[in-house]
C-alpha cells in the first residue's frame, strides 16, 4: 500500500509539474502576441505616414506630365504589395509550431514512462 501511494503522489507530482511547464507555455506566447502585435500597430502607423508623405511626393512631381494616372499607377503598385505582404503573412502562420507543442511532447513521454506503450498502439494492449 506505501508503495502504491508513493507511486500516487510521484504521479501527481509529475503533473503538477508539466501543468506548470504549460503555464509558463501559455504565459509567454501570450506575452509575445501582445509585443508583435503592439510592434505591428506602431509600424502601420509610421509606413502609413511615410507612404502618404511619399505619395503626394510623388504625385506632386508627376502631375504635369502623367495626370491622375500617377495615382492609379501608385495605386496599382501598393495592391501588388498589400497581396505580397498578406501572402507572407499567412504562410507564416500556417507553418507556425503549435500551441503547447513542447508540453504535449513531454506528456506522451510520461504516458510512455507511466503505461508502457503509446497511444496509437491500440486500446487492446493493457501494461
Amino acid at each position: 500500500m506505501g508503495a502504491l501511494r508513493r507511486a500516487a503522489r510521484a504521479g501527481w507530482s509529475l503533473l503538477l509539474t508539466r501543468a506548470e511547464f504549460a503555464a509558463v507555455e501559455l504565459t509567454q506566447a501570450g506575452a509575445n502576441a501582445l509585443r508583435w502585435v503592439l510592434a505591428a500597430l506602431a509600424t502601420a502607423a509610421l509606413a502609413t505616414l511615410t507612404l502618404a508623405a511619399l505619395t503626394a511626393t510623388i504625385v506632386l512631381a508627376l502631375w504635369e506630365r502623367m495626370g491622375w494616372y500617377s495615382i492609379g499607377i501608385l495605386a496599382l503598385i501598393y495592391a501588388g504589395l498589400t497581396g505580397f505582404a498578406v501572402h507572407r503573412l499567412l504562410r507564416e502562420l500556417y507553418t507556425r509550431r503549435p500551441l503547447l507543442e513542447q508540453t504535449l511532447t513531454e506528456l506522451a513521454k510520461d504516458r510512455e514512462a507511466l503505461f508502457g506503450h503509446s497511444p496509437d498502439a491500440g486500446a487492446d494492449r493493457r501494461p
